[in-house]
């Protein structure tokens, strides 16, 4: 090895092949027989081969020639990796306070390095030096190491690597404003179900609806996740704790119909889908949901007249749901063939009829009495539409 070294000082010395001496160096480390004390020192000549490099690069910017940048900042990054390895290695702590200094003179530079990067959508080598920034510079203020969490954590997310992401976002979060918050959150919930803590997940859920009430991923997914398990009631509860914190959202009135409809609560969803159209009055959803509960009430209804005014109420609704969504006849087609049948309108009714024959493609019309909206498989899907997600 002390011929190696020899080498490489040569190089430095002479300011060429010093990636050529740095990539002996480092294959020479793979052995596993070298002493702490060796690879420490070999790390550090590492480190200047590379400092050597980028004074190169640096002069040449400086001649006015063209140079590699992320070549420039990417010695900058090995620097640190080198001297911060060669430190872990050193138990007498001989190169620490050179280390220190090298560190120190490139530490703007690590930083817009990250930035450059950042700025060229290269997300995981932008986090290296954001991360690297973060792991040693931990006396800077708390508002740029912040900033500098936020950048960290946006690579992670973009990248698709959840670690990444939850490896600085509390921190990030702590110092970000409201809005950026809120996103930041997002992030952290949807890493930690990327890595299958689904427990945490749906905490992080629980606190985000009330930490962020106007981010809809919180509310929606947890929602969601009711329905999947059936826990309607549960979900019923949950809603109309935020409706009585936050009335005028639109999307807890609804949920609540939702959560109304799958327990049988036909009386309790028409009210809460009426509470939605005060709020939302195109709300398609609840329109719906309405329609549907009327006309499953006329099911365990006998009394012929009262039959008939639910038929009759349910008319209104569904019909607005056809007018708002008329490319859907698969979703208003069956109920309004049963209010038009029911109800006598004859030309209406000779008009679905002919319409779900076509749609059908002459195939024989399903049984239309028993028409009950299955929420438990469309309660997220309803909800993502009527919010336009």
């Amino acid at each position: 090895m002390k011929k190696r070294f020899k080498e490489a000082y040569a190089s430095i010395k002479s300011g060429s092949g010093q990636e050529n001496h740095e990539r002996i160096l480092l294959d020479s480390l793979k052995k596993n027989t070298i002493e702490h004390k060796t690879k420490a020192e070999a790390y550090h000549i590492c480190a200047l081969l590379q400092q050597s490099v980028n004074n190169g690069l640096n002069m040449n910017a400086y001649l006015k020639k063209n140079i590699d940048t992320i070549k420039l900042y990417k010695t900058i990054l090995k620097i640190y990796d080198y001297t911060l390895s060669s430190d872990s290695l050193d138990a007498a702590r001989k190169y620490e306070n050179k280390h220190i200094k090298m560190r120190h003179l490139h530490r703007n530079n690590l930083l817009n390095g990250g930035k450059f990067l950042l700025r060229k959508s290269q997300w995981s080598d932008a986090f290296s030096f954001f991360d690297m920034f973060l792991k040693t510079h931990t006396t800077d203020t708390d508002s740029l190491m912040g900033r500098v969490a936020y950048w960290a954590t946006v690579c992670g997310m973009n990248e698709g690597n959840p670690r990444h992401v939850l490896k600085h976002v509390d921190q990030a979060i702590s110092m970000a404003n409201i809005t950026e918050s809120s996103a930041l959150y997002e992030y952290k919930a949807r890493s930690v179900l990327q890595l299958g803590d689904t427990i945490q997940w749906i905490k992080l859920l629980d606190e985000g609806v009330d930490k962020y009430p106007g981010c809809n991923y919180f509310f929606l997914n947890m929602m969601e996740h009711y329905m999947r398990e059936g826990q309607f009631a549960k979900g019923l509860a949950r809603t109309d704790s935020l409706v009585r914190t936050d009335g005028d959202r639109a999307v807890y009135w609804f949920a609540m119909s939702m959560f109304a409809l799958a327990q049988g609560e036909h009386e309790k969803c028409i009210k809460m889908s009426d509470e939605c159209l005060k709020r939302d009055s195109n709300n398609i959803d609840a329109y719906y949901n309405k329609g549907i509960s009327l006309l499953n009430m006329t099911l365990s209804e006998d009394d012929i007249m009262k039959r008939r005014k639910l038929f009759q109420r349910a008319l209104k609704p569904m019909e607005k749901v056809r007018e708002l969504s008329p490319e859907s006849i698969d979703r208003w087609g069956n109920p309004l063939y049963r209010i038009y049948l029911n109800l006598n309108m004859g030309k209406k009714f000779e008009e679905i009829d002919t319409m779900l024959d076509n749609h059908n493609k002459g195939a024989d019309k399903k049984e239309t009495e028993t028409v009950i909206h299955n929420v438990n498989v469309s309660g997220k899907q309803k909800m993502d539409k009527q919010l336009g997600r």
